[in-house]
């Protein structure tokens, strides 16, 4: 939709709002990868076997064979 502007000042002041609209979504749009960029290389190191980090599997567990029985369990079996 078209505005009609009567006078000059007004068609400055729409123009700035619109300059200034389109400069706060182009900093967004440079803000958001940035802030990604920044978080995924900031204070990156590498970590290494001279560190001493050491990562070893966990011993499994070992269940045992018990079972249950479900008749004491489920109490509504036979209603």
């Amino acid at each position: 939709m078209k505005k009609l502007f009567s006078n000059p000042t007004e068609v400055v002041s729409e123009v700035a709002t619109q300059v200034i609209y389109s400069l706060r979504v182009l900093m967004i749009g440079l803000f958001i990868p940035f802030c990604f960029l920044f978080g995924i290389s900031y204070n990156r190191h590498i970590d290494s076997p001279e560190n001493g980090i050491n990562i070893s599997k966990p011993n499994p567990v070992i269940a045992d064979n018990t079972t249950v029985d479900l008749g004491k369990v489920l109490s509504d079996q036979n209603s």
